[in-house]
């Protein structure tokens, strides 16, 4: 049986936002069993909390953002990774501004911090729900897909296809979810295309965007002097992206994931219509365990 787990005291870290360039300051306090990962802003007098689920997500373009209008905090996904990745489900984060930092485009930072500031099993159960038939939602030349699995695992299949670069082409791999796998996948960096920097920039966008936090290209190559930090880095950061916003669930999936040219959006449409059909596709693993 699989138990949750918090951190062993608050963390403290500070960067900058990709989008302000301001420096942002957060918190993460642990927390107590069924409580969640959830966010307060604490430059606004009174906010109420944010509880990162699947209904809370506002916006999903370039990023996933839960909350809504000022009360919103925005690039959540590689932190959420990191609680994903390391099994942390319970802890409150304390935000002073509208985003999460970027700190160096990956997930890497965040599990850092959290292993130096350590974990422990709670008494509870984690909640953990197996595929028990194939789940597809789709999106125009994009889908993603969860099927039965033969283990107690959560298996990915990523396929991405930037047709309009050289330097990213199409890309695929496999990926076993478990903490021993998660701290190669966490290195993998944001990437962007420089002509999507030059128009976020002219809308007032990136500030705080550089080639020290995310892989820049064009259409023929890599832009960043020091390269790539895998050969298929590209796919190993959609896969990343998808990790963290999968713990927005509350709860561990079992089964096998195909993901093709997907996307946050298309992870929040899966999460909803699954959430939506639930006893349909998911079986209660930790009830059966018990």
């Amino acid at each position: 049986m699989q138990y949750q787990r918090t951190l062993l005291k608050p963390l403290r870290f500070r960067g900058v936002g990709l989008h302000s360039g301001n420096i942002v300051e957060i918190e993460v306090l642990p927390a107590g069993p069924d409580h969640g990962i959830v966010f307060l802003r604490t430059d606004i007098p009174n906010a109420p909390i944010i509880t990162a689920t699947p209904a809370a997500i506002g916006a999903t373009e370039l990023n996933t953002t839960i909350g809504s209008g000022e009360n919103s905090v925005s690039t959540i996904e590689h932190l959420m990774s990191a609680f994903h990745g390391l099994g942390i489900d319970n802890v409150l984060v304390k935000i002073n501004a509208p985003e999460v930092p970027i700190l160096d485009g990956s997930a890497a930072p965040f599990v850092d911090f959290l292993l130096i500031t350590g974990s422990k099993r709670q008494d509870s159960p984690k909640k953990t729900y197996r595929a028990i038939k194939p789940f597809e939602v789709v999106h125009h030349d994009s889908f993603m897909r969860i099927e039965p699995h033969s283990t107690d695992e959560l298996l990915f299949s990523c396929t991405i296809d930037f047709q309009y670069s050289k330097a990213i082409g199409k890309q695929s791999t496999e990926f076993l979810l478990n903490e021993d796998n998660y701290f190669s996948l966490c290195e993998a960096r944001t990437f962007c295309h420089l002509k999507d920097v030059e128009f976020m920039r002219s809308r007032g966008l990136a500030r705080g965007g550089s080639l020290d936090n995310a892989v820049v290209v064009d259409d023929e190559k890599v832009i960043n002097a020091e390269g790539l930090r895998f050969s298929n880095e590209f796919v190993r950061h959609k896969l990343l992206d998808c990790v963290g916003d999968l713990k927005l669930l509350g709860f561990q999936l079992f089964g096998k994931i195909t993901l093709y040219k997907a996307g946050h959006y298309l992870h929040a449409k899966f999460m909803r219509e699954l959430l939506e059909n639930f006893s349909l596709n998911l079986e209660d693993v930790s009830i059966k365990k018990k």
